[in-house]
């Protein structure tokens, strides 16, 4: 199942802000802008925090360039793409291994195609580090009560099904209830990182700390005590053993 690409805008200028929103929202339903920023400090707190699929930048903005924070995150895991009134700025662009170059104005073709070859690279020729995100570094979109989460896989030590809720446990001892069925939660994550360990019960493999064949449970780093379905046992000492020699 496709999902949406989280994205980030960065503009100094709240009218170039607000113009790229409302062209993606309108023409690019593969892509949900979940936040924006009108400095490259701003942007930088928000893409360590939300861990975007995909950042709007602003070359030409004051104090930081958007080609300065580029240089600055070496580590960066997301899809690039710069947006400036300047061409001349194309060569620098290409150094920073920006994935696209839009002018502006931005022409809604241009746009939608640089999406297009976004979503065709993130599904089909994706690798971590060339705007792709790592199974740690993904993110669960979650709406409760009006607010809306971004929680990052790695965080999930656990997930619980409680009817037709789900209860996201996570690092720290924070819950989050969601009204979805546990099968519909494991599709979203769709992250092999995840083994359903029990119908009621996903774990995170890697919080995983031991396991007990006698009386077939799971027992995490966090000392919660999971079953696990006889039938799991042999998958779940596969998935680990791949875990242990990956």
């Amino acid at each position: 199942m496709l999902r949406q690409l989280h994205a980030l805008v960065v503009d100094d200028e709240p009218h170039c802000r607000n113009l790229l929103c409302r062209q993606i929202e309108r023409t690019c339903p593969s892509i949900n802008v979940m936040q924006t920023a009108s400095s490259a400090k701003e942007a930088e707190r928000l893409i360590r925090e939300l861990a975007p699929d995909v950042v709007f930048m602003d070359i030409h903005m004051p104090h930081t360039t958007g080609l300065d924070l580029m240089d600055a995150l070496a580590d960066r895991d997301f899809y690039l793409v710069f947006t400036t009134a300047f061409d001349r700025y194309a060569v620098e662009a290409l150094r920073t291994r920006a994935f696209d170059y839009l002018l502006k104005p931005i022409d809604r073709d241009d746009l939608q195609a640089c999406a297009r070859r976004i979503l065709m690279h993130f599904y089909h020729h994706r690798t971590p580090g060339q705007g792709a995100l790592s199974p740690a570094m993904r993110r669960l979109e979650i709406l409760t009560s009006g607010k809306r989460h971004f929680v990052r896989h790695r965080d999930i030590v656990h997930v619980e099904a409680e009817g037709s809720y789900t209860t996201l446990h996570l690092a720290g001892g924070k819950r989050i209830t969601m009204s979805k069925n546990l099968k519909r939660v494991e599709e979203m994550l769709n992250n092999e990182m995840f083994f359903r360990a029990h119908n009621s019960h996903l774990v995170q493999l890697e919080r995983v700390s031991t396991c007990n064949y006698r009386d077939n449970t799971v027992v995490l780093d966090t000392g919660d005590v999971i079953p696990m379905a006889v039938r799991k046992r042999e998958a779940l000492k596969q998935r680990l053993s791949l875990l242990m020699t990956g």
